[in-house]
């Protein structure tokens, strides 16, 4: 959606506005930037467990990028509101409707970031440091040791040796596939989130893919 030289909602001047015809490829914009935040907040879930793997400024880059995308968010859902105004065929009124849905999860899925984001804000390894005592701050530091100690700490993303079928007992043949690490449950022994939308589970109540946990040791796990 290019600027004219108009006046616009955000000042930046008037946008020019996609035609109805385009709204496949509006769909299929929305639908991977969707998809990006849905990553994004898996990425970030096992922070909230362990806040402190997070510094400042990884913490305030998300707030701005995502800042952004929801100042930017109006041109989306108005670009829905104008075609929804128009005299559509049966079919462009089903197509612009879904185009509206994906708006409004991608909506969703920005405000769970943004709040994601003030939620791990107070709990960076600045803000730990700034706010503890001296025991605090050795224990901090202790499990700062103890991570440096583990190759594949918690929420690190990593590939992992994981069957693309279940009848695949060939481990030797097992792909490397995307993943993300829960956490060590036994020397040598990490669970691992595998995020291949080719196993996706389910979806969870908020619509999130829901993909399997595997566990692994060392050789079968490598950082990305």
């Amino acid at each position: 959606m290019a600027r004219g030289d108009g006046g616009g909602k955000d000042g930046r001047g008037e946008p020019a506005w996609r035609p109805v015809s385009d709204v496949d490829m509006m769909t299929a914009i929305v639908l991977e930037q969707l998809g990006a935040n849905r990553e994004q907040v898996r990425t970030l879930e096992p922070a909230r467990r362990s806040p402190h793997l997070l510094d400042d400024h990884t913490v305030e880059r998300i707030k701005q990028t995502f800042g952004v995308q929801r100042d930017d968010m109006w041109l989306w859902v108005e670009t829905g509101e104008r075609w929804q105004a128009q005299d559509l065929t049966a079919a462009e009124a089903a197509k612009v409707d879904q185009y509206v849905a994906a708006v409004e999860a991608f909506a969703a899925s920005n405000t769970v970031i943004l709040a994601l984001a003030d939620e791990l804000a107070a709990g960076t390894i600045e803000a730990t440091l700034a706010t503890s005592d001296l025991e605090l701050g050795v224990e901090t530091l202790a499990g700062t040791l103890a991570r440096q100690a583990n190759p594949f700490p918690d929420a690190s993303p990593v590939q992992v040796r994981h069957p693309l079928t279940a009848d695949n007992t060939d481990e030797t043949s097992w792909p490397w596939l995307p993943g993300l690490v829960v956490g060590m449950v036994a020397p040598g022994q990490w669970d691992i989130v595998v995020i291949d939308d080719r196993l996706v589970e389910g979806l969870d109540a908020d619509g999130v893919p829901v993909y399997p946990v595997c566990r692994r040791a060392a050789e079968a796990i490598r950082l990305r």
